[in-house]
C-alpha cells in the first residue's frame, strides 16, 4: 500500500519553511496533508508547497485518519521555522520590520525615498545601511499595496544614497 496510491488529500496543518534567495532569505507556506490509500485503507501524510519543495514526510501508513491528523499536526509543529508567524507573509514582514528597526539611523547615508508626481515625494527615514533601507522600502510598498488593493499605483518607495543629494540605486 504505496503512498502513490492515494487519491485525494485533504490539508489539516501548515508550517513556514524558511531558504535562502537572491536578497537573503526567502519563506513559503506548506500545507500538511492527509490522504486515505485507495481500497486499503491505509492513511499517508505530506507535505506541499507553491516553492517545488519535497515531500518532507516520511511513507509512514496509519490505520486510522485521526492517527495521520495527529501526526501530520506533529510534523508541522517539528518543521516549522516561523518564529511563531501564521503565514509565511507574516515572517518576512517581521524580519523586515527587526531589521529596519535595528538600522534605523538619523545621520545615515541611506533612505527610503517616497517616488510620486505629488508634491509629497522625496526621503523619508534614514538607515545605517543599504540592507536596513530595503528592508524598510519592502514594508512600506507592502504597507502601500495593502491600503491601494487592486489598483495601478503611481508611487512607490526606493532605496536611495546620499551623494551630495539622494541618488537612485540599482538593485
Amino acid at each position: 500500500m504505496p503512498k502513490s496510491d492515494v487519491m485525494s488529500w485533504e490539508s489539516v496543518a501548515s508550517f513556514v519553511a524558511t531558504f535562502p534567495d537572491g536578497e537573503g532569505e526567502g519563506a513559503t507556506d506548506v500545507s500538511v496533508q492527509i490522504g486515505e490509500s485507495e481500497g486499503e485503507g491505509a492513511w499517508f501524510v505530506r507535505t506541499s508547497d507553491d516553492a517545488g519543495g519535497s515531500d518532507d514526510a516520511d511513507d509512514t501508513a496509519y490505520t486510522t485518519r485521526d492517527a495521520a491528523a495527529v501526526a501530520a499536526e506533529e510534523l508541522a509543529e517539528k518543521m516549522d521555522e516561523g518564529d511563531g508567524a501564521p503565514d509565511a507573509e507574516s515572517y518576512l514582514r517581521a524580519a523586515d520590520e527587526a531589521d529596519a528597526d535595528a538600522g534605523a539611523d538619523a545621520d545615515g547615508e541611506w533612505c527610503v525615498f517616497f517616488e510620486t508626481a505629488l508634491d509629497d515625494f522625496g526621503p523619508r527615514t534614514r538607515y545605517a545601511t543599504r540592507d536596513a533601507a530595503a528592508a524598510a522600502a519592502r514594508v512600506a510598498n507592502a504597507d502601500l499595496r495593502a491600503h491601494n488593493p487592486g489598483g495601478s499605483l503611481l508611487c512607490s518607495f526606493s532605496v536611495r544614497v546620499l551623494d551630495g543629494e539622494w541618488t537612485e540605486v540599482e538593485d
